[in-house]
């Protein structure tokens, strides 16, 4: 059979020792032509890389959920992977790698598609700088075998693990980071979220939406990772040293006597700002300390108040601008815009 049009199998079938090793082996047998297989076996397993992070970016918690319901989702986002990949046009990702990799795209009816031809959403996603330094072009020899520096042709095989490795990771950053307009699209966006915490703290959804835009300047001032992605930390929250995720070091500003002090501090970083609201519902319900802040209703003055008793700010005009914003014609409109546009979905924590 030719190598090219060998059928894309199911993400994990690849994760094993045989599966690899007959990658390998089509590579080194004849790596031209094993190529597209090997693209197209890598976007499946891109696409349920995808398929994943946004299931991970929900919050979870329906009434239907289980174990066994969610063995069955996982079989099910799997499927999507591989019609994603076998479809013959597929999300781009093979025809790019073949291309990268020195190979013809038009070769196969799996890697026919031109890349430049994808929608906009898909090139906006396809931020790769570092991936085209990652994978330099493979070179071909006389007998249409591909040779890496060495000669051989397990360059080939080992080259498109780096690059999708490489590109799947600036992919799901992009993908991971909101970015926010102005005030009516960071209350879009994120009042699904802020209702469900609301709705779980017993406060208003404007309290806890001024509190994500005082924390974050309307979501333009966010605690950035070291490789310039955003924390999506909405909250301000601190990574104290029971914090087992990521941590980003930024200065800030704390209070000390009322006086205002230069600092860095360590914040927490989340995969999306789904798990950032989902942590601050966390640390408001179980933590003991702001039991007071509870159970407000529209009372917002009294949670932000509350809320600085309880030391979750040392800033000592934090609970007048938490209340000032959540009142502010700004937040206002914005909440006058999104009942506009359409109904503010619910969202289970």
């Amino acid at each position: 059979m030719d190598a090219s049009h060998l059928p894309v199998r199911g993400p994990d079938t690849w994760t094993d020792i045989q599966g690899l090793s007959g990658l390998a082996r089509a590579a080194r047998d004849d790596g031209k032509a094993a190529l597209p297989a090997v693209a197209r076996q890598f976007e499946a397993v891109f696409a349920q890389m995808l398929i994943k992070s946004m299931r991970q970016a929900s919050f979870g918690g329906g009434i239907l959920d289980s174990p066994q319901s969610n063995q069955w989702r996982g079989m099910f986002d799997n499927q999507i992977a591989l019609s994603l990949a076998n479809d013959g046009k597929g999300l781009g990702i093979a025809a790019m790698l073949v291309r990268q990799l020195g190979g013809n795209p038009q070769g196969s009816n799996a890697t026919a598609t031109d890349p430049t031809a994808l929608s906009s959403q898909l090139r906006a996603a396809r931020t790769l700088p570092a991936a085209s330094a990652a994978a330099p072009a493979a070179t071909f020899t006389t007998d249409g075998t591909a040779a890496n520096s060495s000669g051989t042709t397990e360059g080939v095989f080992d080259r498109a693990i780096d690059f999708v490795k490489t590109a799947g990771r600036n992919a799901l950053h992009t993908a991971q980071q909101w970015v926010f307009s102005g005030p009516d699209d960071f209350v879009q966006k994120l009042a699904p979220y802020a209702q469900a915490v609301a709705n779980k703290l017993g406060v208003s959804m404007r309290a806890v939406l001024a509190q994500a835009a005082l924390e974050t300047g309307w979501g333009q001032h966010m605690p950035q990772q070291a490789d310039g992605s955003s924390s999506n930390n909405l909250f301000g929250m601190k990574a104290g040293d029971g914090w087992q995720g990521k941590r980003v070091s930024e200065p800030t500003l704390e209070f000390k006597d009322g006086v205002a002090v230069r600092t860095n501090a360590a914040f927490r970083a989340y995969a999306g700002p789904a798990r950032s609201f989902a942590d601050y519902a966390r640390l408001l319900t179980e933590n003991p300390r702001y039991a007071g802040a509870l159970g407000h209703g529209e009372d917002i003055a009294g949670f932000a108040r509350a809320l600085h008793s309880a030391g979750y700010a040392t800033d000592p005009d934090y609970a007048a601008k938490l209340t000032t914003i959540a009142n502010s014609d700004t937040m206002r409109d914005a909440l006058t815009s999104l009942k506009d546009s359409t109904s503010t979905p619910t969202t289970e924590l």
